[in-house]
This record gives structure tokens, sequence and C-alpha cells, in this order.
């Protein structure tokens, strides 16, 4: 298996000031991994994209895909391989849910539906995409 770097995207508290530290830890973080020529995949919640939990960590998800998306295009003649995998976040009653372990982890879920979308991340050619795992649909608004 390639030597895949996954960032997983942390909660935040309610300091508007650690959505900018929190983008600027992690393009730090991916732009070290992507000049070492090893594959990216953020982790975020499904739900933060669609604006559905707290508005800072919304806030983060979506400059994380921003940034990915960018990264793709500015890293293509370099071969940089960078996605997102957007997977649960927040159970309906609250509790925060696990977005899964990576797939070198020696406790990873064979059934996790993140931890699959990885672990086919991490010797794939894709690159700039949002890749869909579980069941948040994050092309409808819940009715």
């Amino acid at each position: 298996m390639s030597d895949l770097f996954v960032l997983r995207q942390e909660r935040l508290a309610d300091d508007p000031g650690a959505v900018t530290q929190a983008l600027t830890a992690a393009f730090a973080a991916i732009r070290e991994a992507l000049e070492a020529q090893r594959p990216v995949v953020v982790v975020v919640a499904a739900g933060d994209l669609l604006g559905q939990g707290d508005p800072l960590d919304a806030a983060v998800a979506t400059g994380l895909l921003g940034m990915v998306r960018t990264l793709g295009i500015e890293g293509a003649k370099p071969g940089w391989r960078i996605n997102v995998v957007a997977g649960p976040g927040v159970a309906e009653d609250g509790e925060e849910e696990e977005f899964g372990v990576a797939p070198e982890a020696e406790a990873a879920d064979e059934e996790d539906p993140v931890a699959l979308t990885i672990g086919m991340l991490a010797e794939s050619e894709l690159t700039g995409q949002l890749l869909q795992a579980g069941g948040a649909n994050l092309g409808k608004l819940p009715a």
C-alpha cells in the first residue's frame, strides 16, 4: 500500500479564530505530504458540507473541500493525488459518530464505508474529487 496521508477534520469549539488555525494547519500538513509525493485523503463530515452541523465546522469542511479541489488542479502536472471523503459526522441524537479508521490500521473495519473508500483511494489515480461514503446524500436536503 502507498504511503497514504489521511487528514481528518477536527471538531472546533466556539472560537471563530479556530477556523483560520485549522485551515492553516491543514494546508501545511497537506503541502508537506504532497511535496513528498504521498497521496492525501481529507475526511470531513458530510453534514458539515451541507451546513447541517456547527457553522464553524461547516466553514472548515467547505474550506478543506475548496483546498483539495484547487490542489488537485494545481498538482495535476507534478502528479499529486488528493481527494476528499465525506462520511458520517454527527448522529441524529447529537452524539459524535466515528469517521472510521485508516485502512492501514490494525482495527480497520472491513464494512466501514469511510475506511473502504480511503483504502480504494490509496492506490487510485483520482485527484481533486469528493467521494461520499455512508448513508448521507450530498445531493439532497433532508425532508
